[in-house]
């Protein structure tokens, strides 16, 4: 059994010496078998990958923990992490390097590494880094790599099995761990901002505040007065001192969503702060030091925006650290089934709570396939505002296709229903039901590849001129559902934007 600084037990871990350098290969040997780990050495990175093949994911056997070097014969040292990354992200990489490669390291820990190691190896060092990469190991196992929730300290949870989440779940953890500015790539309802309080959370700096302020939401004469904060008379309408966002963080994370949205007067002065960490209150003639980490969250395309010089690359570059980029919904898919089980446990509490008798049990297969067959432009958020709609309008205690919105099922409420067929009081045309079936079908197609002709020509088997024609019948305009030219074709220079 090892014990963590923080007092938490570790259970002994398969650790893999991947150097081929025999003398240090036992020397760390030695170490970590003292420290009461199971140790298997390779000598070469193909050697260490059968190692790692063979014994499996999430089997007692599986190897935990990796030090490896970078520098060997045959391929790389990036190269077996790489492949190691694709096959199991919850092992921890420790990299051996040499003095005066270090740089090489720093790579190496932005593609996953856990941390490095220089040589010759200090054996107080060495112990220091297993125990503390032991420690994260444990706590990345418990928050989602064997299941498909993390959750965190306030209660809120993060749900995702696939493999895109599993990587977002290992760099939060790991993140929590050092101090450097992240910048959150993602589109509207991805969950930036949950993520940002997930790496506040898991940070030494859990029991400081964390401040989330919109760049995109204060008026271009307010935003220095809302970072910095004035004093009073600094302008008019200052009628007495405010205390600036800066401030109100000190000590935790400042959280600065829309980042791109900000001018680039105002990126000077975040600069400025981000470089020398100190600010001075509009007004003041004093400069107050800031002790904040910088979270940064974005939609925009901001190498588009520096190309342009919208947005200035050396804040960029500080800014964009550690990055994360958030998958859209539509890019994971097999979460879904998941999410809405999630949902439904929220919406069953609070329905509970405020005692209206509402209860779901579940989702059809049918409604459920309707659900992963959509493209989510609103992702989550979407996805919750679906569930919740559905505990209103849901007459059973599962949710069926009658109770998702017209766009995820479009045939609902349009094509008869099989209580409508066998109503004699309503008409039976076969020809306006084929027409309204071929219409909802193109706009779905439409829908799934964002408008593009030829994609949806050819994945949904329609000949291009057909589906031409059809569109002009039924007055479906593509660029309802994505940026096209006026031939049909793909407008790339706007898509970018």
């Amino acid at each position: 059994m090892v014990v963590a600084p923080s007092g938490l037990a570790l259970r002994a871990l398969n650790v893999l010496v991947v150097d081929d350098e025999l003398e240090l290969r036992k020397s760390l040997t030695r170490v970590l078998t003292a420290m009461g780990h199971n140790v298997f050495e390779a000598e070469r990175g193909e050697e260490a990958l059968s190692i790692i093949y063979e014994r499996g994911t999430n089997t007692p056997a599986s190897i935990h923990m990796v030090l490896l070097d970078v520098n060997m014969p045959g391929i790389s040292g990036f190269e077996v992490l790489r492949r190691i990354q694709a096959f199991d992200l919850s092992i921890k990489i420790l990299i051996i390097t040499a003095h005066g490669s270090i740089r090489e390291a720093v790579i190496a820990m932005r593609d996953g590494a856990y941390n490095y190691i220089e040589k010759p190896v200090q054996e107080a060092d060495l112990e220091d880094l297993i125990k503390k990469a032991s420690e994260a190991h444990v706590l990345v196992q418990e928050l989602g790599l064997s299941s498909p929730k993390l959750t965190l300290d306030n209660g809120e949870q993060f749900i995702g099995k696939s493999h895109q989440m599993q990587a977002v779940f290992q760099v939060i953890q790991r993140l929590g761990m050092v101090n450097t500015s992240v910048l959150i790539r993602g589109e509207n309802g991805t969950g930036k901002e949950l993520v940002a309080r997930a790496i506040h959370l898991n940070s030494p700096r859990k029991d400081k505040p964390i401040v989330a302020v919109n760049c995109g939401a204060i008026p271009e004469n307010l935003i220095e007065s809302e970072f910095f904060g004035h004093e009073r008379g600094a302008f008019t309408g200052a009628d007495q001192r405010h205390i600036g966002k800066f401030q109100h963080a000190e000590g935790g994370t400042l959280f600065l969503d829309e980042i791109g949205d900000i001018s680039p007067a105002m990126q000077v002065k975040l600069l400025r702060v981000l470089q020398e960490r100190k600010f001075t209150p509009v007004g003041s003639n004093r400069e107050l030091r800031c002790d904040v980490r910088i979270i940064a969250a974005t939609n925009r395309n901001l190498e588009e925006m520096i190309r342009r010089h919208d947005f200035r690359q050396d804040l960029f570059y500080r800014l964009n650290v550690m990055p994360i980029h958030l998958p859209s919904l539509a890019e994971r898919t097999e979460d879904i089934p998941n999410l809405v089980e999630h949902f439904i446990e929220k919406f069953n509490a609070l329905h509970a709570r405020q005692g209206t008798g509402r209860e779901i049990r579940g989702i059809r297969e049918d409604a459920l396939n309707a659900l992963r067959n959509y493209t989510w432009p609103g992702n989550i958020r979407e996805l919750e505002n679906v569930i919740e709609r559905a505990f209103v309008l849901e007459n059973s205690l599962y949710i069926t296709l009658q109770s998702l919105p017209e766009e995820i099922s479009p045939r609902v409420g349009k094509l008869l229903t099989s209580r409508e067929y066998a109503d004699p009081t309503i008409a039976i045309d076969f020809h306006h039901q084929k027409e309204q079936f071929e219409r909802d079908f193109i706009v779905r197609a439409l829908r799934r590849f964002e408008g593009r002709i030829n994609q949806t020509s050819s994945h949904a088997g329609i000949p291009k001129n057909t589906l031409l024609r059809k569109m002009k019948k039924y007055l479906i305009n593509p660029a309802e559902f994505g940026p096209v030219d006026q031939n049909g074709e793909e407008n790339h220079e706007k898509r970018q934007i």
